[in-house]
């Protein structure tokens, strides 16, 4: 088997951050921005879960998520973040923010890294993708199944879980 390459995971330094429920549209794309720099391209949920930890929120209610969703879209308006669109079995259509990918407009689109301290559901579909790509180069006759343990073994993963299963069959079916 072909030996990936990959970046490290690279965790934000926590600091404390506005509270969501009252920030500003500065406070919001300040810090967003700045976990953004560390962590992108991340998944809309994880970032706003990261800086809601930070101020000290541990739940984020729907009027929360909506301020940052407000948050996101006014900042990628304004070209301060890209939001990507993907296909995430997990996201109940293009405008949940389970499916938006974020990032910097200096970073790359996609990062094949290792897990870190994400789950499997917050690894964009476009870095799994580009995972089965670089499994698939390396054996161009690897089935289903090669795929499925090689994604595993990337990311020291021991079950392939069904949420594991419905991502990577969704990676298979939009992208290969």
């Amino acid at each position: 088997m072909t030996q990936i390459t990959y970046t490290p995971y690279t965790l934000w330094p926590t600091r404390k951050t506005a509270d969501p429920r009252a920030a500003t549209q500065a406070q919001f794309v300040h810090g967003l921005t700045e976990i953004l720099q560390y962590q992108a391209p991340m998944q809309g949920l994880a970032l706003f879960q990261t800086y809601a930890k930070a101020s000290g929120l541990m739940k984020i209610a729907a009027p929360v998520r909506r301020k940052f969703e407000r948050a996101i879209m006014l900042a990628e308006n304004s070209g301060d973040i890209l939001v990507e669109r993907e296909p995430d079995p997990e996201a109940e259509g293009p405008e949940d923010s389970v499916g938006w990918i974020l990032r910097l407009p200096d970073q790359e689109p996609v990062s094949l890294r290792d897990l870190g301290p994400r789950g499997f559901a917050e690894i964009p579909m476009s870095e799994l993708a580009a995972l089965v790509l670089e499994i698939r180069s390396g054996d161009e006759f690897a089935g289903r199944e090669d795929i499925y343990r090689s994604v595993l073994d990337h990311y020291g993963l021991q079950k392939l879980t069904a949420l594991v299963r419905r991502r990577l069959d969704g990676v298979l079916k939009e992208y290969f």
